[in-house]
């Protein structure tokens, strides 16, 4: 079934993922820690001790504000697959893309071993200001397919929306502690 999923919604690039598309409550549920908060420092790391490389990126974060689940320091570390090394790089397909001095919404997913980005680019809003210079939060779902899972049915391809606007930071946010609350 999932290999006939896999070719059912293969895209034209090999660099694509495929997942599930969340909405936000469903973002929001199956979030174990959701924080606001800006990208101190994005370092590449090789874990192998052979020729063959095990590339990490580490993500290290200042958080403002938690939203959902409990830090116990405001400097949060988050290890993703992938890196750039001396002679080689891997690039996970959906994973979010991080750059020192970025304010961030993070939801993030326990693996039992550590958090992951939750829903792959989907757990990452990017936070700017708009041309009014109001902070909004936005997401860059890049190389992402998105597919729906409705009862009883097999998966489908999400329709091609165009991507959302960028919504308010401050709306982001409370509809987060809402939607938390229930």
């Amino acid at each position: 079934l999932v290999v006939a999923a896999f070719l059912a919604f293969a895209v034209p690039s090999a660099r694509a993922a495929v997942v599930i598309q969340l909405d936000m409550p469903a973002l929001v549920d199956s979030s174990d820690l959701i924080f606001h908060g800006t990208v101190e420092e994005v370092e590449s790391e090789n874990l192998s001790r052979t020729k063959m490389p095990q590339l990490v990126t580490n993500v290290t974060f200042t958080v403002s504000r938690v939203l959902k689940g409990r830090l116990s320091n405001p400097q949060f570390n988050l290890r993703l697959i992938g890196g750039k090394g001396k002679k080689h790089s891997l690039s996970i397909p959906g994973l979010p893309r991080f750059k020192k001095g970025e304010e961030v919404v993070m939801f993030l997913e326990w693996t039992g071993t550590g958090y992951a980005v939750n829903g792959l680019g989907q757990g990452k809003y990017t936070v700017i200001r708009d041309e009014e210079g109001r902070k909004v939060a936005r997401r860059n779902f890049g190389d992402l397919t998105l597919v729906v899972r409705q009862p009883g049915e097999p998966l489908t391809k999400a329709p091609q929306a165009k991507p959302a606007p960028p919504e308010l930071l401050e709306d982001l946010l409370e509809n987060v502690k809402q939607l938390h609350k229930r």
